[in-house]
């Protein structure tokens, strides 16, 4: 039953991705304790060609425990399962620094939902600035766009440019269609006034979307061949033993 049990553990270490020397490290420290586990189930009256099986099945998934020995935050994690979490995070679900994928939270997001200080996405909320379908922050561009300075297709926020702008401030100069503005330019307040060119750079960037756009789909091209690769990597070894 050692061939299984050592399968089990190359199956570990392929998704805990360590170097060699750690590797080695890891498989003596883990195959000690299911040798271990294993006696204690023979003792306990466990059928020997059963125990290593009953060992492998408690202590769990290879992906779960090989996910887990990459350790709370690396450098960088590519996960095709579950939650990548490091500097670098990606995978279906990403938390990190840069983080990349269908759910992604962290500092500078990118994905189909994404949560971040700066997000471009699906459906983006960014702290700072946010890009997307749906834009949501505190510098909104996009096609709905929420912010305190927004610029969409619909656009809603304190100083506000777009086909449907609706705001406290909406520049006479650089709304394209439908306006709701609280003020004018008579009475508008030198705070709101301020934020003009800010409101000016973010209806550029706007403005240049089919410039964005090509960035936006190489990105998405990058982090899906990134995963890819890592799905490649996972499926040279066939899971044949546990599949969590």
């Amino acid at each position: 039953m050692n061939s299984i049990l050592d399968r089990y553990l190359d199956r570990v270490l392929v998704y805990a991705n360590k170097p060699g020397p750690k590797a080695e490290a890891i498989r003596k420290e883990l195959k000690d304790h299911l040798l271990q586990k294993v006696d204690d189930l023979i003792k306990s009256g466990v059928p020997r060609e059963e125990a290593t099986l009953e060992a492998l099945r408690q202590h769990g998934s290879p992906k779960i425990i090989g996910y887990k020995l990459r350790g709370p935050f690396p450098w960088i994690d590519i996960r095709t399962h579950g939650t990548a979490r490091g500097v670098i995070a990606i995978g279906p679900r990403a938390v990190g620094i840069f983080a990349m994928g269908g759910y992604a939270m962290g500092i500078f997001t990118f994905g189909g939902f994404c949560c971040g200080l700066f997000s471009v996405g699906g459906f983006a909320l960014g702290l700072l600035f946010a890009w997307g379908g749906f834009g949501m922050g505190g510098i909104a561009s996009g096609g709905m766009t929420l912010g305190v300075v927004a610029v969409g297709g619909m656009a809603a926020g304190v100083v506000v440019a777009g086909g449907l702008a609706v705001g406290a401030w909406v520049p006479y100069g650089l709304h394209h269609g439908n306006v709701i503005s609280h003020y004018t330019p008579a009475n508008v307040p030198p705070l709101l006034k301020s934020l003009d060119p800010i409101l000016n750079d973010t209806a550029q960037i706007t403005d240049h979307f089919a410039i964005i756009m090509p960035a936006f789909l190489l990105t998405l091209l990058a982090f899906q061949f990134l995963l890819y690769r890592e799905g490649k990597r996972v499926a040279s070894e066939d899971d044949w033993l546990i599949d969590g």
